[in-house]
């Protein structure tokens, strides 16, 4: 492949990301099982469909979108059938959440003056996670649908298949448990 070919291939893998990655985003996080294992499974989809483009060429995949999610199931049949045979699982997100930290950090215009108060939100952020990370996977995928990807709180049921009633009541509780929580902590 010459490096004219392979500019073009990843300039349409960029373009094609950028039009699915929300999509496919949301498809996983309604057919994983455990939500931590959707960011693993999304990078190993893009992985895989890159190696497409590169072996069979650009014309080759006619719906980039339904291919993707075909590639979705495979992944997460594969990525579960594996899991589920290794008895003590061990997660080991820590960089994960590093990025994600600095990622947040970045959102913040910090002035001299506010160094205080960037480091004050950024610890209650993290308070949060941690809460977070407590509840169920159903809760956890709730809260990133709603707060991350903006989603409605009918679009969150119907992507997870359960009653708009029960989608506020979680956020409901779940809220109402992390200010309790933050509310003792930052006394």
């Amino acid at each position: 492949m010459t490096s004219q070919e392979n500019k073009q291939v990843k300039e349409y893998f960029e373009q094609t990301y950028k039009e699915t990655n929300r999509s496919v985003t949301l498809f996983l996080i309604s057919k994983c099982k455990n939500f931590v294992d959707v960011s693993d499974i999304l990078q190993e989809v893009y992985m895989e469909y890159y190696k497409v483009l590169i072996r069979k060429g650009l014309d080759y995949i006619k719906e980039n979108e339904k291919f993707l999610i075909s590639l979705c199931r495979k992944k997460i049949a594969t990525y579960y059938s594996f899991w589920d045979r290794i008895p003590h699982k061990l997660y080991l997100d820590e960089k994960e959440d590093y990025e994600r930290e600095e990622l947040l950090s970045d959102a913040y215009d910090i002035d001299r003056d506010d160094v205080d108060d960037v480091f004050l939100q950024k610890e209650m952020i993290g308070d949060v996670k941690v809460l977070l990370k407590k509840q169920p996977d159903e809760v956890q995928k709730i809260f990133y649908l709603y707060y991350t990807m903006e989603l409605k709180v009918s679009e969150i049921a119907d992507l997870l298949h359960i009653k708009v009633h029960t989608v506020k009541n979680k956020l409901f509780r779940t809220r109402k448990i992390i200010s309790e929580q933050l509310k003792d902590d930052w006394r």
